[in-house]
Formats: structure tokens, C-alpha cells, sequence
């Protein structure tokens, strides 16, 4: 007999997020000696932190977490970032390493407070959160931006809000055009999805974009403003 067979579903769900609990600030830890140290955390460091973050089947995953780190690395201004999460600790420590600013949008209250907590934690006080609902701008629904004091952008996370929203994604484009450096880069997830794929097509006309797709296990896109 399974050790599953034996333990409820709600028990092995608490045993799961209790492991997780204890395993995460190691985690966490081991990915900032890595970036201390002027390296790029292996895969082993990456799927630990994914793990022991526990919001399997949202947060990012190891190939486009990756995309993220290595994005971060070799970019330089300020960063941008659609959504919340494990990539905001992530990145958001990096960008401290390297003394850029960072904002983060997100609309569900209970999220920003886990991810504010871990930023203060990990005094993480180079990025900020708004915590801001979305907005009807006509032909698609985004995060309200009203009285933030916005700069330019070098590197975006677009990885919100949810695909059930009125255009998905693609109001940043629309809201943040004029607020891109040249060869800034976007990194997008979820790619394996239609609506995705067309967005990008759709940015294609808005833009002058080079679009190129990576990610075994969870496609993503590296997007550059030419």
C-alpha cells in the first residue's frame, strides 16, 4: 500500500506546505550566493526555489525563471513587472545587486501581502509593489497606473493580468509604448497559449519588435524594441 492511499489529501496538502515552510528561506539564500558571488544560479538552485515557493501550476517555471535571471543580468535600467511573485523576489534581488529600481503591479490583495512580506524580508527595498485593480481603458482591461510617477524601461515581466481578463496582456503595449528604451527587452510566459501568440502579432504592428521563442517546458517569449 502507497503512503498516499493511507494519508488524506488535506494532511499530505500540510505536510507538503509545511516542507516547503522550512526549505524556502535555504532556497532563497543559496540563489543570493550564487548572484553575490557573480554567477548564474544552476538549475538545482532555480527548482529549489520554484519548490519550496509553492504556487505550483502559476509561478514561473524553471526555463522562463531563467529567462528572467539571465535577462536581468545583462540588462541595465529600470524594470517593470506585470503580475507578482516568485519572479519578483528573484529578480527584484538582482536589481538590487545592481542598484535598479523595480515596480510590480498586481490586483489581488492577499497575493501582495506574501510577496511584500518576503520584500521585506529580504530587504528588497529597491522594488515596489502597487496593489491596484484593473481598469476598464476601452478596448481592454489593465492595472490602474493613475498618480504613479513613471519612468522609462529596459526590461519587462509580462506575465499578468490573468488570461480571463478583457485583452489579456496586451494593454501594456497600448500604456507603456512611449515608456521603452531602445532594445528593451519583454520577456512574455504562457506562449504554449493562443491568445499569446496573437498578442505578439498583434504588438508586431504597434511596434518595431524582434521576437524570439524559448522554453522547453513552459514556452516563453524574449521580445526586443528595435
Amino acid at each position: 500500500m502507497r503512503i498516499q492511499d493511507v494519508i488524506p489529501v488535506k494532511i499530505r496538502k500540510q505536510l507538503l506546505a509545511f516542507h516547503q515552510s522550512l526549505l524556502w528561506k535555504k532556497s532563497f539564500n543559496n540563489f543570493k550566493e550564487a548572484i553575490d558571488k557573480g554567477e548564474v544560479p544552476s538549475k538545482k538552485v532555480i527548482k529549489k526555489l520554484i519548490y519550496s515557493w509553492g504556487n505550483q501550476g502559476f509561478s514561473a517555471q524553471t526555463d522562463y525563471l531563467e529567462t528572467c535571471i539571465k535577462y536581468t543580468l545583462s540588462t541595465k535600467g529600470n524594470i517593470i513587472e506585470c503580475g507578482s511573485g516568485l519572479s519578483t523576489l528573484v529578480i527584484g534581488y538582482i536589481a538590487k545587486v545592481q542598484k535598479r529600481k523595480m515596480i510590480s503591479f498586481e490586483h489581488i490583495d492577499v497575493w501582495a501581502k506574501r510577496v511584500q512580506e518576503n520584500i521585506d524580508n529580504f530587504q528588497l527595498d529597491n522594488n515596489t509593489i502597487y496593489v491596484r485593480q484593473l481598469k476598464n481603458y476601452g478596448d481592454f482591461d489593465w492595472y490602474d497606473i493613475t498618480n504613479i510617477d513613471l519612468s522609462t524601461y529596459d526590461l519587462v515581466i509580462c506575465d499578468a493580468p490573468p488570461s480571463n481578463t478583457k485583452g489579456g496582456r496586451r494593454g501594456f503595449i497600448h500604456l507603456f509604448k512611449e515608456k521603452l528604451e531602445k532594445n528593451a527587452i519583454i520577456l512574455v510566459d504562457d506562449t504554449i497559449r493562443e491568445d499569446e501568440q496573437q498578442m505578439i502579432e498583434e504588438w508586431k504592428k504597434i511596434l518595431d519588435i524582434e521576437v524570439n521563442f524559448y522554453g522547453t517546458f513552459d514556452p516563453h517569449a524574449v521580445i526586443r524594441i528595435k
